[in-house]
């Protein structure tokens, strides 16, 4: 599909989005001079709160993921051109770099909307023009997390300060996201809405512009789909912590949907993108991290991958395609059994670099971040399920891979409810690696069932050449 009329008005976006259609793509700057702009979520002061708005902020959780992956943070060192940055977008004073005509954008936008979303977005985009501007760094990595998530999707599709358009943007990271909205703000009801609203301290305008209607009348319609070849330009990762026991699972027990205990799985990534939305013609990488929406943001194993987003240059693919079950460990009176294959990965280049010993991504049955398959035993099946999907840090040589694989006969968010006094039965599991320097199949086998993983990797374009002031790049985080 062509880009909309609008948009090809622009004559430097206009031939990018040739570029795009033809295939053609760039490395981008490299690590040593490319800025993280951090984009936060929600804050317990919110829309209504006094303070100067877009100015560097030291924050403990920024300052968590700097130091595991060996990054300066803009509160210490704000002319490093790698640094990682993150500003308050909520407040009612500029800052002092602001110009007359940044205060009557700010103003426009605000008038327009009402604040919220968009205000955010021109916020965070200003914000980021002067991280680049005071340290030299020649692109930035946006990194959205929770409500962060559709402020940068509207920095992204909407182009707030010509980011994409100008090239300036190396990859858009999105943790615990409202991608496409949330359900709570959108469908949950007034009463749990009022609770929620005081226990997650959200104002009004959040809540109203993270709604699905909203995102369907201002982005793209439906929200959890986007044609955008803004979207095409960039790289897109997306990590999803799945565990739901925050708040006694009260948001599992409303929704009957998978979550975090804040975001509902669904509301994370994109479900259907059009091909000027795919960068390189693929989807956007998708992990996921056995955590709530409060504690991901110390979980390490999440903090590698990021840094494996951030650095790296291999994606690697791995699908379970095949798989037989020898022992069903479901009853006859049953019939076939219904299974979840879940893997933890693990990076032996993270423990041996950063000391990180957690899996890097983990679908679990617990976690109802994997579809069950009902399937007859003594048969083989081909499933050919993504297992691992995302990029790999510079150095690594495999990944190891851990099975965790149930029989299940009861559990309300995979709709089975077979037998409430037997839900979960453990069938046998194993350990093995794959090499990620070449593709392969790999067979592995168990007392209870058997399986068959292939491998496959593409390598994203190299990076540029760093300036020749900069020696090597890696020294800097190693």
């Amino acid at each position: 599909m062509m880009a909309n009329f609008h948009l090809l008005r622009n004559p430097a976006l206009a031939s990018l989005i040739v570029m795009v259609l033809c295939g053609i793509t760039f490395g981008g700057a490299p690590p040593s001079h490319t800025a993280t702009i951090v984009v936060r979520g929600f804050d317990k002061d919110g829309a209504s709160s006094h303070g100067v708005f877009g100015a560097d902020t030291a924050s403990p959780t920024v300052s968590k993921l700097a130091a595991t992956i060996g990054l300066p943070t803009a509160d210490l060192a704000p002319y490093a051109p790698n640094q990682v940055a993150f500003a308050n977008y909520y407040g009612d004073t500029p800052p002092p770099y602001y110009t007359a005509q940044d205060i009557t954008d700010v103003a426009a936008v605000t008038a327009t909307y009402g604040g919220g979303i968009p205000r955010y977005a021109l916020i965070t985009a200003k914000y980021a023009k002067e991280v680049m501007r005071r340290s030299g760094a020649q692109q930035i990595n946006l990194f959205g997390v929770s409500m962060g998530g559709l402020v940068s999707r509207w920095i992204v599709e909407k182009d707030v300060e010509g980011l994409v358009s100008s090239g300036k943007v190396a990859r858009w990271i999105i943790v615990e996201g409202v991608v496409g909205g949330n359900w709570i703000a959108s469908e949950g009801g007034s009463s749990l809405r009022d609770f929620m609203s005081e226990t997650l301290d959200l104002d009004p305008i959040d809540l109203e512009h993270m709604t699905y209607g909203w995102i369907d009348t201002h982005l793209h319609n439906p929200h959890n789909e986007a044609d955008n070849p803004l979207l095409g330009f960039i790289p897109i990762h997306i990590w999803i912590p799945s565990d739901d026991n925050y708040n006694s699972y009260a948001l599992s027990l409303a929704a009957q949907k998978p979550n975090d205990g804040v975001q509902l799985l669904r509301d994370t990534f994109f479900h259907n993108l059009s091909a000027q939305s795919k960068y390189l013609g693929l989807w956007p990488t998708r992990s996921c991290a056995h955590a709530t929406h409060q504690s991901s943001k110390d979980h390490k194993g999440l903090h590698i991958g990021v840094a494996a987003d951030l650095l790296g240059r291999r994606r690697v693919t791995i699908r379970l395609s095949q798989v037989y079950i020898k022992n069903s460990k479901e009853r006859s009176s049953l019939g076939d059994g219904e299974y979840v294959f879940g893997v933890s990965v693990y990076s032996p280049q993270a423990q041996a670099v950063y000391g990180v010993t957690e899996p890097i991504h983990e679908y679990r049955y617990d976690d109802t971040n994997f579809p069950y398959y009902r399937l007859a035993a003594q048969t083989t099946h081909t499933l050919e399920a993504v297992w691992f999907d995302d990029m790999i840090l510079p150095g690594e040589t495999r990944l190891v891979l851990q099975t965790n694989t149930k029989e299940i006969d009861y559990d309300f968010l995979y709709g089975i409810s077979e037998d409430i006094t037997n839900a979960y039965d453990d069938l046998a599991d194993t350990t093995f690696s794959v090499s990620t320097e070449t593709s392969g199949t790999y067979d592995f086998e168990t007392a209870d069932w058997r399986g068959r993983v292939t491998v496959e990797y593409t390598d994203y374009p190299p990076y540029d050449a760093p300036p020749s002031s900069v020696g090597d790049d890696w020294a800097l985080y190693q």
